[in-house]
């Protein structure tokens, strides 16, 4: 009998036996305070103002450059555990499930719908423990529209995420991934226009 097709009946998932507080009891505070800072004066902060969401974000302790701009729709899970360098871009609808730490570097775009996911499960453990792994994207990424990037992945310096890619493992600098799951299409060659000194 094929093991793979039948696995062990002596090993039933039992989620009835899961965590269900796995952060202590500060981080519920914050993120019921965060919430109602979410749904209220994040909503009305005048998009035109960019410092004005950055510094709501700084507020609950994350690190972000006054020159990002995020969109009223963007979802930021816990700003407390969040970096993002200057003249970044998050898009409509993005969601930064940031359960891990995430760094963004400089002269990022995170587009409308992409989804970095920083925690998941262990499914080899019958009460699926939570893990929460960092995610790290480095200077001049770009992540197109409805990515999805993994728990514990590295986006180089320069890469492209192409639109509705699956991020599953590290994407090395300055490469173009695409597809699910994202492998490698080109390197990225930029043009720079006459400009001194690149980007």
């Amino acid at each position: 009998m094929n093991q793979q097709e039948h696995p062990p009946s002596h090993h039933p998932v039992r989620l009835d036996t899961a965590v269900r507080w796995p952060y202590p009891l500060r981080e519920y505070v914050l993120r019921v305070l965060w919430n109602i800072v979410y749904w209220t004066i994040w909503q009305v902060c005048w998009v035109r103002m960019r410092c004005l969401r950055c510094l709501l974000l700084r507020l609950f302790g994350a690190k972000v450059s006054l020159t990002v701009g995020i969109a009223r729709s963007a979802r930021i899970i816990r700003p407390w555990d969040l970096s993002i360098g200057s003249h970044c871009a998050v898009g409509p609808r993005a969601h930064l499930y940031n359960l891990g730490h995430l760094s963004i570097g400089h002269h990022c775009v995170i587009s409308q719908d992409a989804d970095i996911c920083g925690g998941t499960h262990d499914y080899t453990d019958p009460t699926y423990p939570l893990l929460r792994k960092p995610i790290t994207i480095e200077d001049y990424v770009w992540v197109a529209a409805g990515a999805f990037v993994h728990p514990g992945v590295r986006i180089g310096e320069g890469a492209v995420v192409g639109a509705r890619a699956v991020v599953l493992r590290d994407v090395p600098p300055w490469t173009i991934v695409a597809g699910d799951p994202a492998v490698p299409v080109k390197a990225r060659e930029m043009k720079y226009h006459g400009l001194v000194g690149g980007a």
